[in-house]
């Protein structure tokens, strides 16, 4: 057993398939395979803790227990993204309170006239990955501003340094959940609704590809290592992270394609070993590149919490009363 899977794989005893997401091994690949694709210019306090990092990053499947009601609640729609479920707007709101009220005026409109349909526009149906993920890419940002602050100011940042790989750990779940293609789609547990082509109806193959196809064929870092593109910064994260769930659920069918052929209990099937590269190969470009720009762009100071308009001020000119706030701006 390699070392640093020791204490992944013992977290592992204590979840359920049905709650996790590539398993223990494409999590920490693709955490590890982020770190060590880092520019030199992030600090080296990122890369030393890289072990804790990819055991971080399988812990927000931890959050989704029943015997934990109020995070499961909150927890379970931010691993998921059902693109079809949302084709009705046709802008993505860059906010999650946005976004809530977004589904249930959906709702209101469908109330009557569609019931079945309006039973899905709720965040549970819905998913909300992009949101989470940009709220802990946001935290990771803020805690590199202040490790930055510390370093000026001569203060300790030992702490600091560990926030800051729990946030990419953490970072790292979300991301790593938007690159598996079942994890964009409503047919994440089965094909759901019609079905020429026969697709298989049973939720297991949710499991079978993700972790036990994963495990199969014995994914390590250096199979991906090489595929994580050169660094850049992201212009724009919450965009980005929007095509990275798009580019995934255009890979749905294959899955399901892969699934019929048997291949996914072939460990020597090309293209499905492919398919499993090219996935995690892109979660950890992203996620490499989110790590980047939070550092980056943490640079910059933070804006004033007084003598500006603030999100939550009527005053701001895209308040919105129905949310009691602004949404987030885009890049200008």
């Amino acid at each position: 057993m390699r070392k640093w899977f020791a204490v992944p794989l013992a977290l592992a005893l204590v979840y359920s398939p049905k709650v996790s997401a590539w398993g223990v091994t494409g999590h920490v690949v693709i955490s590890r395979a982020a770190v060590n694709a880092l520019p030199p210019d992030v600090p080296a306090f990122v890369k030393r803790q890289i072990d804790w990092i990819a055991t971080r990053a399988i812990t927000p499947d931890s959050y989704r227990a029943a015997s934990e009601p109020f995070i499961k609640m909150a927890e379970d729609p931010s691993h998921e993204w059902h693109i079809e479920q949302v084709t009705f707007l046709k802008t993505i709101p860059r906010s999650r309170i946005e976004f809530i009220q977004a589904l249930y005026d959906e709702y209101k409109r469908l109330e009557q006239s569609e019931p079945a349909r309006a039973a899905l526009a709720n965040p549970t149906a819905t998913g909300m990955l992009p949101y989470t993920t940009m709220e802990v890419y946001e935290r990771l940002k803020v805690t590199f501003r202040t490790w930055r602050d510390q370093q000026r100011d001569k203060q300790p940042t030992s702490f600091t340094e560990q926030d800051a790989a729990f946030y990419i750990g953490w970072l790292s779940h979300y991301i790593a959940d938007a690159s598996q293609p079942l994890h964009s789609s409503i047919h994440h547990d089965g094909w759901r609704g019609d079905n020429p082509r026969n697709y298989t109806r049973d939720g297991a193959l949710h499991w079978g590809f993700e972790n036990d196809f994963v495990d199969l064929i014995g994914l390590k870092e250096g199979d991906i290592q090489g595929r994580v593109a050169a660094p850049k910064t992201v212009a724009d994260p919450f965009a980005a992270i929007l095509a990275h769930l798009a580019r995934s659920n255009t890979r749905v069918e294959q899955v399901y394609s892969l699934e019929q052929q048997h291949a996914l209990t072939d460990k020597s099937h090309a293209a499905a070993r492919e398919l499993v590269y090219v996935c995690t190969g892109d979660g950890a470009t992203l996620l490499r590149d989110l790590i980047y720009t939070a550092w980056t762009t943490s640079a910059a100071p933070a804006a004033p919490r007084t003598g500006i308009v603030q999100p939550n001020d009527p005053k701001n000119p895209r308040y919105n009363r129905a949310t009691g706030t602004a949404p987030a701006e885009g890049p200008r």
